[in-house]
């Protein structure tokens, strides 16, 4: 859907005869699933980092503030890298704060029903996982620096990551009320 919002048919040279847009929405599909099989194995892969970070540091509150300098730190790569490789000469840096802060504050109101839903702990990693590892997840679009692709990479993975982690604490207490 993002795509096709996006007018994405007319970069692949498809015309945009019936025809043309389904076979872009097909298209799109596949690439939806597979930004989706991303996010789900970056899920995971957070999952398990998350859960060597607490073993690590050893307190809940010291990860916690690991992970709001990492947040820090990679909101500023977002900004100074795609600065320094995408510029051109004369241009503001200000542009390239548009991104991040629109990513950032996105992730914010998701970490917050999250921290209501289950713990007020949870909403600093619930916005590691929707800021770090949507960036992460989304180097390859960002590393092209086509704004269609970052947005059509992006905003699925975040979705998808949304979703993820607003339903984990449901299904965990379903599993539990099954074995129970």
């Amino acid at each position: 859907m993002i795509g096709l919002l996006l007018d994405l048919p007319n970069l692949g040279g498809i015309d945009t005869s019936f025809l043309g847009v389904l076979f872009s929405a097909l298209w799109l599909f596949g690439v939806g699933m597979t930004f989706s099989a991303i996010s789900q194995m970056a899920f995971f892969s957070y999952l398990l980092i998350h859960r060597l970070g607490l073993g690590i540091f050893k307190s809940e509150r010291l990860w916690n503030q690991v992970q709001t300098v990492l947040i820090l730190f990679v909101f500023f790569d977002l900004v100074y890298f795609r600065y320094s490789s995408f510029a051109d000469p004369g241009e503001s840096w200000v542009s390239y704060l548009i991104l991040p802060l629109i990513l950032l504050i996105a992730s914010v109101p998701f970490a917050y029903i999250k921290a209501k839903e289950t713990k007020s702990q949870a909403f600093v990693p619930a916005v590691f996982l929707f800021f770090v590892v949507t960036t992460m997840a989304s180097l390859p679009a960002l590393r092209a620096n086509d704004p269609n692709w970052i947005l059509l990479m992006m905003i699925p993975i975040f979705a998808c990551f949304v979703w993820q982690l607003l339903m984990l604490h449901r299904l965990n207490a379903e599993t539990k009320k099954k074995s129970a």
